[in-house]
């Protein structure tokens, strides 16, 4: 036989320790019940304000578009387009995770659009600008649900817009 050695290290994971989670666990797989409750607290904190970051994030949103609507193609205008695409994925988690989702879905659906699309100016300026539209509505109405008359209306004349301009 030979003399080789093994040597086992523990090493430490901190991102565990970071997001708020302890180890040793009772059993593999359970959560403690006081973390659930913590985040139970911390979502109802953020619901309670839902609207208000809803609205912060599509007035920057906003201020981006405005800005990138007539510029013509460039670094700027993709890093632009990657702004509005961060905060479309916020105000989509935002309102997903407190019962907007008809706001949810636009949103979703305009970060998917700058995701998968080249960016044609003209034919994005409608859609971009149809979906932008569609959350306003929404935000200003204070619409969660993702069904009536007014959610089948916004979601038509977006969804007009993405067919005629894809």
């Amino acid at each position: 036989m030979s003399d080789a050695k093994i040597i086992l290290y523990k090493i430490k994971n901190y991102l565990i320790n970071k997001i708020g989670f302890n180890h040793p666990r009772p059993e593999e797989g359970e959560i403690n019940p006081d973390d659930i409750k913590k985040a139970d607290k911390m979502i109802t904190q953020i619901c309670a304000n839902c609207l208000d970051a809803i609205g912060a994030n599509l007035e920057e949103l906003d201020k981006r578009w405005v800005k990138m609507r007539e510029m013509p193609v460039s670094d700027e205008r993709k890093e632009l387009a990657r702004e509005i695409f961060t905060f479309s994925h916020e105000i989509k988690d935002i309102a997903s995770l407190c019962g907007y989702e008809l706001c949810a879905h636009f949103a979703e659906s305009l970060r998917d659009y700058i995701e998968k699309t080249e960016l044609n100016l003209k034919n994005q300026r409608i859609i971009i600008q149809a979906h932008i539209d569609a959350m306003t509505v929404v935000h200003k109405q204070g619409l969660k649900e993702d069904g009536g008359p007014a959610a089948e209306e916004l979601k038509k004349m977006v969804k007009v817009a993405i067919d005629k301009y894809s």
